[in-house]
């Protein structure tokens, strides 16, 4: 155990160490680390010298107890690999070249520090500030040391291929330098060789390989943005050529996978945003170069480390977040794993905010006016709703209606959408007589309740005499605090309802979203997460189910026995599963000798899973397809419907071309619905049994479907069958 503990604790170092250079293309992927790692031996002293800065600035990071999750990125060595690259190729092998190494890895790691923590303030991204930086303070300094002698190893390549494969390896490079391709391809590799200071075709294509291996999003991305830039070069009458042999081309490429695709949600937006962007690239490009001539400094990623943040800066300025450019909250280090998520969770959690918010009453009720209503909710009031209760024949009354106890909502209790401290109360005033209005208090009697800061909600044309909290009370959602009534300009009983972002009356709405609500439309009930009633909607808060609570509820240490048989096999297997938390308080089931993680949420309505990772075969991915969406409830009448995110739903071939046209439209789905089928005793419910169906979907068409049977138990167990596995959590509640 001591030495799996030892070696987990090197890994976060090996993970650092590959990260520094796959970081550089904002990735984590391995294999293109490698790839980027032995473009940089086709110098071997420039390699050498970037695995020295890499390994120097990691053991500063863990000398210095700086976050380990922060190591395992690359984030404080990437720069290092950048400055100490052209240090070992530029300069001649030594002892001074080893102490140059150490210094400028030295100074880049506190630069690194430095710029991290003064843009993290404004949270914008330091890009490669430390290594532009750095590598002009370098090459300033060395002008003076006498003992630093430029070196000579990039002149002698052809001697370096020759010793790893002799004349054949040889021959087939200069076929590869000889052969027949467009200029602007050949200038793209060259470019995409420059970023490691490889001026080289190999560089290119092993490069250009490894951004293929590692996203189809941010190589499409990379095309775009040169060649962008490559067509802006010859209608201005810019010489292209000089793309060969400076540093500026590069800019071009990180440019384009930055803002299309990494900072922010990949989509036909952020593509058109970095052929806009490009242009500003190259003006800056050409115009510092005129400034630092004199300094025989290069620009290096200059123009790049200017337009990604200030274009960032810009668009955190926005008052509203068009759906076309989204910044990504939560980085997964993939433009696809960007857009996937960002997908799934658009999809299932709509604009998710950051409170659950209840309807303010029980029971089925009828919203008659909802938002952008055709009475009252317009202009700075448009986002609001009101409720009244029906009669099963559609009226809000019964009787004539001349008498305000005709009303079905009227003495209705109203309680607090959230909980939250009462801020202000307005009452003393008289309900009106039905069709009567009081415009001279118009909210007449009203609770206003703060719930976050800049978060209110308030609730108007109370009963009078009804209200049973003071200003400075802390509400509960299970706490009745008033009654509906017909006080201010209200011509008959119902409840108006808001959110807004001020404490006084007359405050503007804003618009914000109910957790969950069950929407009825003649009787057939459908789960709403994170939404906003229509005007008409019949809506009802969910009622918990302590049976579903017991059972899903999982709590951090537990340990979960499962028994499995896969392909209608007699024989049971054993596997165990952990539930546990991480520092960002996401919960995850995690299954040690399968090697598979599933993060989930229960957040007391709703249990459902967010991501899945490991084999496909694990019996807990079973477990995260047939209970990916379940609510804390057993009604009948209740469908829920949801869609499986597309890296866990989808693999092989049709992943990867559905990768090339994800920005633009998504044909892949896998759609998942839930129906709750019998309980064993309706008053004392000891068992539950529920079905749930996957649809794989391919441009609307259903490929395959996969149904599963769930029971949930009062021995706190789970059972899930399908065709080809069944599955039993044992005693899931004790830790």
């Amino acid at each position: 155990m001591k030495k799996i503990g030892q070696l987990r604790h090197m890994k976060y170092l090996a993970d650092g160490f590959l990260n520094s250079y796959s970081q550089i293309f904002f990735s984590d992927h391995a294999v293109f680390a490698l790839l980027i790692l032995l473009v940089t031996f086709i110098v071997p002293t420039s390699g050498f010298a970037g695995i020295a800065g890499v390994c120097i600035s990691i053991a500063l990071a863990r000398w210095l107890s700086f976050d380990k999750y922060l190591i395992s990125k690359g984030i404080y060595s990437y720069n290092t690999l950048l400055v100490t690259l052209p240090i070992g190729l530029y300069f001649r092998p030594g002892w001074e070249l080893i102490l140059l190494v150490v210094l400028a890895s030295l100074l880049t790691f506190f630069l690194t520090v430095i710029f991290r923590s003064a843009l993290l303030k404004s949270n914008l991204p330091f890009l490669s500030w430390p290594f532009v930086i750095g590598l002009w303070i370098v090459m300033l300094a060395v002008k003076r040391f006498s003992s630093i002698e430029v070196g000579d190893q990039s002149l002698f390549v052809w001697n370096r291929i020759y010793e790893i494969g002799g004349i054949p390896l040889v021959n087939s490079v200069e076929w590869l330098n000889r052969i027949s391709m467009p200029q602007g391809i050949r200038t793209y590799l060259i470019s995409l060789g420059a970023i490691f200071f490889q001026f080289n075709l190999i560089a290119g294509i092993l490069l250009a390989a490894g951004l293929l291996i590692y996203s189809r999003i941010a190589f499409l991305l990379s095309l775009t943005g040169f060649f962008t830039a490559y067509l802006f070069y010859s209608v201005i009458g810019l010489d292209i050529n000089t793309l060969n042999y400076s540093y500026i081309g590069f800019n071009y490429i990180l440019t384009a996978i930055a803002i299309g695709g990494f900072f922010l949600i990949p989509s036909l937006y952020t593509f058109l945003w970095t052929i806009i962007l490009i242009p500003l690239v190259t003006l800056l490009a050409v115009s510092l170069e005129q400034l630092l001539a004199g300094t025989h400094l290069s620009v290096y990623a200059l123009p790049f480390n200017l337009v990604v943040p200030a274009f960032l800066y810009v668009l955190q300025q926005r008052k509203s977040t068009p759906s076309g450019l989204q910044p990504v909250i939560v980085q997964h280090n993939s433009p696809e794993k960007n857009l996937y998520a960002w997908s799934n969770y658009h999809n299932r959690l709509s604009h998710k905010a950051g409170l659950l918010f209840r309807l303010p009453v029980w029971g089925k009720w009828k919203v008659s006016q909802g938002h952008n209503g055709s009475l009252t909710h317009q202009s700075d009031w448009r986002f609001a709703w009101d409720f009244v209760k029906e009669t099963p024949e559609g009226n809000t009354f019964k009787g004539n209606g001349l008498k305000l106890d005709d009303y079905q909502c009227f003495g209705m209790p109203v309680f607090p959408a959230a909980e939250g401290v009462v801020d202000s109360v307005a009452e003393g005033i008289p309900d009106n007589s039905p069709g009567d209005i009081n415009t001279h208090q118009n909210w007449g009697n009203s609770i206003v309740i703060k719930h976050a800061p800049s978060l209110y909600s308030k609730y108007s044309h109370l009963k009078s005499g009804t209200i049973r909290v003071k200003t400075g009370d802390y509400v509960f959602t299970n706490s009745e605090m008033a009654q509906v009534g017909n006080s201010g300009r209200s011509p008959e009983p119902h409840l108006h309802f808001q959110f807004q972002a001020e404490p006084n009356a007359a405050a503007a709405t804003i618009d914000y979203p109910f957790g969950y609500y069950l929407l009825d439309k003649n009787g057939n009930l459908s789960l709403r997460a994170y939404d906003r009633p229509l005007e008409n909607d019949v809506v009802s808060n969910l009622i918990t189910d302590n049976l579903l609570k017991k059972v899903l509820h999982f709590i951090p240490g537990q340990k979960i026995g499962v028994l499995f048989a896969n392909d209608g096999s007699l024989v049971e297997k054993k596997a165990e599963w952990e539930v546990h938390t991480d520092n960002y308080n996401n919960s995850y089931f995690y299954d040690r000798q399968g090697n598979a993680t599933a993060w989930f949420v229960n957040d007391g309505q709703l249990f459902y899973f967010t991501h899945y990772d490991g084999p496909k075969t694990n019996p807990l991915f079973i477990f995260f397809q047939a209970c990916f969406r379940i609510p804390l409830l057993f009604n009948k009448q209740v469908t829920v419907t949801d869609q499986l995110p597309i890296p866990t739903s989808s693999t092989g071939w049709i992943r990867w071309l559905q990768d090339w046209f994800a920005p633009f439209y998504i044909f892949l789905k896998t759609e998942y619905s839930l129906i709750f089928q019998e309980a064993d005793d309706l008053l004392d419910p000891s068992s539950y049994t529920l079905s749930a169906q996957l649809k794989h979907q391919v441009f609307k068409k259903t490929r395959s479907v996969k149904d599963f049977r769930i029971q949930f138990t009062h021995h706190l167990t789970i059972h899930i069958s399908s065709p080809h596995l069944k599955l039993t959590t044992l005693n899931p509640n004790h830790p």
